[in-house]
């Protein structure tokens, strides 16, 4: 009996060890170190799947933003120059390349407004006329005839299709093209048209397609036929093959200072005088000035202003008051159209 009963105490001691080893093993602390090592490991993956995938989220977003932005500007177009510091010059950052991008593109919308603004304002918008200026004024060359200058009137629908584009001519050669602007109020509503030259056409075309050579003496064979003009003492000759034949003709300008008288004169190919176009005498200056007036080669232009093929002589008539009234002729195959023997006077009525 006290066998059994202290066989049963040591079986219970031993079952008390075992469960109380159990018990150390189960809250040792390396058994809760391993189970906390292993969460942190859990969360530092997580976390850095994270990190991950949030960089890859922001490369895509600003590469595509890129893309789009080059797409629109052409940055890669742009050559971005860096410099070091230490040469105490600026860094292009992105934000000059940006700066740079959109003022480009301003500049080309403006660059391109203002090239293509002439050509919106061609002789297509002007009924297909050609349109002449003489010193800024719109000279009628419809007829050979002395016709008066016409201004502008500013307050017409039509007053803003002559700034366009036009080829200015003078001395017998081109001259430069330039946009043609509308002057200030000379009269009442009345303007011309500034920036161009002493003649100014509204197209582009050869308006002077044969040379003009102008001399200071006469030719013989003007001379042989014409002996009077030796007594003229100051000669300019303007010869030029105004019809395109193959032959000159020779326009004088021609001045006595002993008698005051000048013309201008038309000689064909084979030294015959044409017509006299225009003259002045010293009774028709101004009597309340001292000053000498001749006709020179600044009154005579020769140049195609219809484009025909044909030289037009223009003639500046001078005028007591007023703008100059101006005389076109046309000389082929031997005919002169135009009025001619005009004599101008520089006496007021």
């Amino acid at each position: 009996m006290d066998n059994n009963k202290e066989e049963a105490k040591q079986e219970e001691k031993k079952e008390e060890k075992i469960e109380n080893k159990e018990f150390k093993q189960f809250n040792s602390p390396e058994k809760v170190k391993v189970n906390v090592g292993t969460i942190g490991n859990y969360m530092l993956a997580f976390f850095i799947i994270i990190i991950i995938a949030t960089g890859s989220l922001i490369y895509y977003l600003i590469h595509n933003a890129k893309n789009n932005f080059d797409q629109q500007y052409n940055v890669n177009n742009f050559n971005v120059v860096t410099t070091d510091n230490k040469d105490n010059q600026n860094v292009e950052t992105i934000a000059d390349v940006i700066d740079s991008a959109l003022s480009n593109t301003i500049s080309s919308d403006s660059s391109t407004a203002t090239t293509t603004a002439p050509e919106d304002n061609t002789k297509k918008s002007l009924n297909q006329e050609l349109v002449v200026l003489y010193n800024g004024l719109i000279l009628d060359t419809s007829n050979m005839d002395e016709v008066k200058l016409q201004y502008i009137d500013s307050t017409s629908a039509d007053a803003e299709k002559y700034v366009i584009t036009y080829y200015s001519y003078e001395n017998f050669s081109f001259k430069e093209s330039k946009l043609g602007i509308l002057s200030s109020q000379v009269y009442e509503n009345l303007v011309k048209v500034d920036n161009v030259g002493k003649i100014a056409i509204s197209e582009d075309y050869q308006a002077i397609p044969r040379d003009v050579k102008v001399v200071n003496t006469v030719p013989s064979i003007v001379l042989d036929n014409n002996k009077k003009i030796s007594e003229y003492d100051t000669v300019k000759t303007i010869i030029v093959d105004l019809d395109g034949n193959q032959t000159d003709e020779y326009i004088l300008v021609l001045k006595n200072k002993n008698t005051g008288y000048s013309k201008i004169t038309l000689i064909d190919s084979n030294g015959t005088k044409v017509a006299d176009l225009a003259s002045i005498e010293k009774s028709k200056w101004k009597k309340d000035t001292t000053t000498e007036y001749y006709l020179s080669l600044s009154n005579v232009e020769v140049i195609d202003v219809d484009n025909d093929g044909i030289m037009e002589i223009v003639v500046e008539i001078p005028q007591a008051t007023g703008n100059s009234t101006i005389s076109l002729l046309k000389y082929k195959g031997g005919n002169l159209q135009g009025k001619t023997g005009i004599e101008c006077s520089l006496i007021g009525e």
